[in-house]
């Protein structure tokens, strides 16, 4: 298998090039993208060429995720050039990351081209041991990111924030259309595994730390802000879609009957929701995606309406009520259909 190491660098230490030298003798194809760092670095990524990494310059500092960004489009202009590239791992340039780790997320990475789902996203995941060696800011903000993300996507991935991954060539033109210029990029990404409809697989890494993380640009608040509000965003989508679906039935069940004040209010939030994880959280939806969205909420919106009408005919109950009868079996249901066949891993 074929692949390229992606490597953000903003004021990279000797380590730097020491992993480059490490990468370049065992002909792994580097990308370094030089993110505005400082005119003394400038020497280690001159060492970085005369080692035959790709390196690009930027002319300020715009972001780890711009700088992800970047690496990807050159990936894509040299696969259109016939570079052949299968995947694309993308590393960081302070040292936590070793050969071996490399090496190991690469072989999970043409593993999975063998499968029946084909290549998956591969993570690789830090802090299976809970030693000494691993900074006391970094288990603790990845305890915290890992839990509300499962929480809020149903997605068990136990290092959200690793810096380590190996995507798809298929996925290429999308991590060029992922939003976030910051670490959020990479907290995005993890967020669009469901709408992109790729298999996911976390394995476990050694990451090696150096006087305790201090190379890392990680700001400890801003950047956990900018990672957490991803999350938050998602959460909030489905709280304010369900809002308006509740708040619009009550208003319409008094003037019309409940099989149309239950389609209205359903299209009005079906809608909302939709465009809220395309735009806001996700920044992109497929378009086999939305049409398998379609067809379920549909199928939602139908089942829903006429068998709410059945109960407030028959059993002479409250809208509202009828309502929550229906949708709390239409939420399981709708649950269990997104997660194995509109956004099936």
């Amino acid at each position: 298998m074929k692949y390229a190491v992606i490597i953000p660098a903003y004021n990279p230490d000797d380590k730097f090039v020491a992993f480059i030298e490490i990468l370049r003798k065992n002909g792994i194809f580097v990308i370094a993208v030089d993110d505005g760092s400082r005119d003394e670095c400038e020497s280690r990524f001159q060492t970085a060429e005369e080692r035959g990494c790709v390196v690009i310059h930027h002319d300020g500092n715009k972001g780890k995720g711009q700088a992800l960004r970047t690496g990807f489009a050159e990936l894509i202009r040299l696969n259109q050039k016939g570079g052949g590239f299968a995947y694309a791992i993308t590393a960081d340039c302070d040292g936590q990351h070793s050969y071996e780790a490399i090496k190991d997320v690469a072989q999970a990475a043409e593993a999975s081209m063998e499968t029946q789902d084909g290549p998956a996203l591969i993570i690789g995941g830090r802090f299976r041991d809970t030693g000494e060696k691993v900074p006391l800011r970094s288990r603790l903000g990845n305890g915290f990111t890992r839990g509300l993300f499962r929480l809020v996507t149903g997605v068990a991935i136990y290092d959200t924030q690793t810096g380590l991954r190996a995507i798809p060539e298929r996925l290429f033109k999308e991590m060029l259309e992922l939003k976030g210029d910051r670490y959020e990029y990479e907290m995005n990404m993890l967020l669009s595994i469901k709408s992109w409809g790729v298999p996911y697989r976390e394995i476990p890494i050694e990451t090696i730390y150096y006087d305790n993380n201090a190379g890392s640009h990680f700001h400890a608040f801003r950047d956990s802000f900018l990672v957490i509000s991803q999350i938050l965003k998602f959460a909030c989508s489905s709280l304010l879609s369900f809002l308006l679906d509740y708040v619009l039935f009550l208003i319409l069940a008094r003037f019309l009957d409940y099989a149309v004040a239950y389609a209205a209010a359903r299209a009005a939030s079906g809608i909302l929701n939709y465009f809220l994880n395309a735009k806001v959280v996700f920044g992109k939806m497929t378009k086999g995606t939305f049409l398998k969205y379609f067809i379920v909420w549909v199928t939602i919106l139908a089942l829903g309406s006429l068998g709410g009408t059945l109960i407030q005919d028959v059993l002479k109950l409250p809208s509202l009520v009828c309502k929550i009868f229906v949708d709390l079996p239409l939420f399981c249901a709708s649950y269990f259909v997104q997660k194995h066949y509109v956004f099936k891993k």
